[in-house]
């Protein structure tokens, strides 16, 4: 996002989202603090302190033991704020952590104090925190934005929100612990599946196309990419979907922390009938599909390096005799081969291969669209 030109620019849209909500069920913002917990009403939100001034003076800038600080920013009258506190109150670790080891500030956002929280994240933090605030979508919503002091700077080291498990909350939490202080002992994770991938069948709000001009630098990389520049592109969109690439970096983060290194993807072609290409932008990939046209490494979802095998799956349009092809980033990781007695990603790894450009994948939290390429 670039950089924040003013408050008002930043709380135009946003402002729009929260119009919804219901007043009546606002919490005031300087709740009493270090409540005991009651697993049947926990709150993340009761745990706090009374001034943001305050808890970074007790956390990133803690003149003895510094910790990094946790922002947790919710909607009180949405139904996922109770549904994310309870699966926080189910995980003894991630209370222990949170608690223990994070500082920790809460803000019940509304229409009527989106303007204050900028004013204030901004003041004491700046300006890339407060603009991965205004970039997230209410979709997403509760965020535990977690945050390090990094060479002199604040810095965003993940985003925890609210359709995470347990499991993916902890691995993070305890991923920016050990970044940030990497000195003191870390949360024990024995027994805790943080190399298991989801077979959740995750939905997405609509993505957003934005068609790229043919003259420009962009659209002649994505052709270059396709078909070595060749004629045969009607049209390239631009896929902008905000909650889908922050859940894909949340996971690429996952994987790279767990293997020592960041070439965890490859940048491959999935090629589909015409209509679906809209509905996977719409809800992303439907695990109720899997296997639709064969699973001969495995049942998930199937990736190529190759544009001429991906055009076999690409089914043209009766009318206007089209085809689509998504250009996507596959989180691939640490690859195995597969075989079509394979249901779920064999343990250890994030991904199988067959043949030398066939790459699938077991949950489409692991992919993210980058382009819809309309050809002939």
């Amino acid at each position: 996002m670039e950089t924040l030109q003013t408050i008002e620019t930043l709380t135009t849209t946003k402002t729009e989202s929260f119009a919804s909500m219901d007043e009546s069920e606002v919490l005031e913002q300087d709740p009493s603090c270090e409540r005991p917990i009651d697993q049947s009403s926990w709150s993340l939100a009761s745990f706090c302190q009374q001034s943001f001034e305050q808890v970074l003076s007790n956390s990133l800038y803690g003149a003895t033991i510094s910790r990094p600080l946790a922002l947790y920013i919710y909607d009180n009258a949405n139904i996922k704020t109770q549904l994310f506190n309870r699966t926080i109150s189910q995980s003894e670790e991630i209370r222990a952590c949170l608690m223990e080891q994070f500082g920790l500030w809460s803000w019940n956002l509304t229409e009527e104090n989106y303007f204050e929280l900028l004013n204030i994240i901004i003041e004491h933090v700046g300006e890339e925190v407060a603009a991965v605030i205004d970039s997230s979508p209410k979709e997403i919503y509760p965020l535990l934005i977690c945050l390090i002091f990094l060479r002199g700077e604040i810095k965003v080291d993940c985003v925890i929100h609210g359709d995470m498990s347990i499991d993916e909350i902890f691995a993070l939490l305890t991923q920016t612990y050990d970044i940030f202080c990497p000195r003191f002992g870390s949360p024990d994770t024995t027994g805790m599946q943080l190399t298991h991938i989801s077979k959740e069948n995750w939905s997405v709000p609509p993505s957003t196309l934005t068609e790229v001009q043919k003259e420009s630098d962009e659209f002649q990389r994505v052709a270059d990419d396709f078909d070595g520049g060749a004629s045969s592109i009607v049209q390239v969109h631009r896929i902008d979907n905000t909650v889908w690439l922050i859940e894909y970096l949340n996971q690429k983060r996952l994987v790279d922390n767990r293997l020592g290194h960041d070439n965890t993807e490859k940048l491959l072609f999935h090629g589909c009938p015409y209509d679906a290409a809209e509905k996977i932008l719409h809800h992303g990939f439907d695990h109720k599909r899997i296997g639709a046209n064969g699973s001969s490494y495995g049942r998930g979802f199937y990736f190529s390096s190759s544009r001429s095998l991906s055009d076999q799956y690409a089914l043209r349009n009766p009318l206007t005799k089209e085809k689509r092809i998504l250009m996507c980033r596959v989180l691939t990781g640490q690859s195995c081969e597969g075989d079509r007695t394979i249901t779920r990603c064999p343990s250890n790894y994030d991904s199988v291969a067959g043949r030398s450009n066939i790459h699938v994948v077991f949950s489409n939290r692991h992919v993210l669209p980058e382009y819809l390429i309309t050809y002939k």
